[in-house]
């Protein structure tokens, strides 16, 4: 009864975890900001491997391997958004404007042409 509760779950960490690994590609896809792309991608990306993480550790054979597994997620949870933090303060030092100030830029070189 046990073994087939912890797959259930196992299942739907799993799918749960497919669903926002689609939706982060998905995300890529469509936004143009670099930043929402970053957000889009961090965030569900996140969600995805704490989902598998979940569902491996739901089916766990051993104590030892469940502590692996938590172990990893601990790492994850501390490396991911410091990772996503260096891409994001690299692309903002660098210049990369957000959509928001591209559109601007945009508008000001229309009023400049049209002068």
């Amino acid at each position: 009864m046990v073994e087939t509760i912890l797959s259930i779950v196992a299942f739907i960490a799993f799918l749960t975890a497919v669903i926002f690994g689609g939706a982060g590609v998905f995300g890529l896809f469509k936004f143009k900001n670099p930043y929402a792309k970053l957000q889009s991608g961090s965030l569900c990306g996140t969600t995805a491997v704490i989902s598998i993480l979940i569902g491996c550790l739901a089916l766990a054979p051993t104590w030892a391997m469940a502590a692996r597994i938590m172990i990893i997620g601990i790492f994850f949870l501390i490396s991911s958004p410091t990772g996503t933090h260096i891409v994001a303060r690299f692309a903002w030092v660098s210049g990369q404007l957000s959509a928001k100030e591209e559109d601007d830029a945009d508008f000001d070189d229309v009023e400049d042409t049209q002068l």
